[in-house]
């Protein structure tokens, strides 16, 4: 098993928990992503989730995709997985930092040093 930290950008929440859809273990996986509750030094917001999973996670996130049993919006599931960068698995990769325009995902033990690589800090909640 592995760990893989990921930061979507508010924008593609809704997105991304489509291909969570595709690539997870259950319909369940569609609510990876929820609040974008932490955001980066220009106040860009995120959703950020950490999980483990298997090995095959990062060939799985870059596959062609299969409609799960459950269903999908097999669309808004590729545009997803179209700005996908996956860092930790290879050499000299560039800068795992956030960003509004990506999707990104660190391979990485430790979720907090990878919060951390991203830049992103968690924004104050407003109490119930």
């Amino acid at each position: 098993m592995i760990r893989v930290t990921i930061a979507v950008p508010e924008a593609h929440i809704e997105a991304a928990n489509e291909l969570a859809r595709c690539i997870g273990y259950t319909e369940a996986d569609g609510l990876t992503y929820g609040e974008a509750s932490w955001q980066d030094s220009e106040g860009n917001r995120y959703a950020v989730a950490s999980t483990l999973a298997e090995a095959s996670f990062v060939q799985a996130a870059a596959s062609p995709l299969v409609e799960p049993p459950w269903g999908a919006d097999m669309a808004a599931a590729a545009q997803a997985q179209a700005i996908v960068a996956v860092f930790g698995v290879a050499e000299d990769e560039g800068s795992p930092e956030a960003q509004p325009d990506r999707i990104t995902a660190i391979v990485m033990d430790d979720p907090q040093a990878a919060i951390g690589m991203l830049r992103l800090v968690r924004v104050d909640q407003p109490e119930t």
